[in-house]
């Protein structure tokens, strides 16, 4: 778990596309064409080139994508 500029334990609201990569356990370039193929929206803060993502976004698109197992 990543925890914030407080170190205090909550999670972050926003993660890097590596980060998100990391912590799901999909590799970065899959993350990346989620975003692309606009599966997650994607956050630009000011200039930055850098994309984030916010992780209730991630979070909710594993639980809508997950099937139930067959048995």
């Amino acid at each position: 778990m990543r925890v914030n500029a407080n170190g205090d334990g909550r999670k972050t609201t926003l993660v890097t596309l590596q980060q998100a990569a990391a912590e799901t356990g999909v590799p970065y370039s899959s993350v990346r064409k989620l975003v692309l193929d606009g599966h997650l929206a994607r956050v630009q803060l000011g200039e930055s080139k850098r994309t984030w993502v916010k992780r209730a976004d991630l979070e909710r698109l594993i639980a809508t994508s997950t099937e139930p197992a067959v048995r």
